[in-house]
């Protein structure tokens, strides 16, 4: 009786064996489709941030364009127009004749002190001080007269940041 048990039941775990085992080789070969997906997600995420932060540099590029047109604006050495020291510009020299403020947009974008600009019908100027933070693409350009400022007004102008 014991010899036919063993008969009956030795089919039935071989069987039983045999199940598990395709069993184990289904499930491993949906664990490797997932982690072959995860992969693949990995390696288009890296390829979508590698694009993003190319379309940031070529947009940035643009940003930076030698020429470009701002508002164009006048300003005074007066407390109200400046700080409490007006005869100083943000790059700590003297201001004067020829000097320009440019807002800081500008300036983040490499219009820093020390550099010539090219404005379009009013000659070169270089950057010696920085606009109000309110203020963005716009360039201030210094005079000593209060009338001859106000009568500048403002105005569109082509600008060009030069390399000399």
């Amino acid at each position: 009786m014991n010899k036919l048990i063993n008969y009956a039941i030795t089919p039935v775990l071989c069987a039983f064996l045999v199940i598990m085992a395709v069993v184990v080789v289904v499930k491993q070969q949906k664990i490797d489709d997932l982690s072959h997906q995860l992969d693949l997600a990995h390696k288009t995420a890296e390829a979508r941030k590698g694009l993003v932060e190319e379309a940031r540099l070529l947009q940035k590029a643009l940003d930076l364009s030698p020429v470009r047109t701002v508002t164009v604006t006048a300003y005074n050495p007066t407390t109200d127009q400046c700080d409490d020291d007006p005869l100083i510009a943000a790059s700590m020299r003297k201001v004067r004749a020829g000097t320009i403020a440019v807002s800081r947009d500008l300036f983040d974008q490499g219009w820093v002190f020390g550099r010539k600009v090219r404005i379009e019908g009013y000659g070169i100027f270089e950057i010696n001080d920085l606009m109000n933070k309110r203020f963005t693409k716009r360039v201030d350009i210094f005079m000593w007269d209060e009338d001859q400022a106000r009568q500048f007004g403002k105005k569109n102008v082509k600008v060009a940041l030069l390399e000399i």
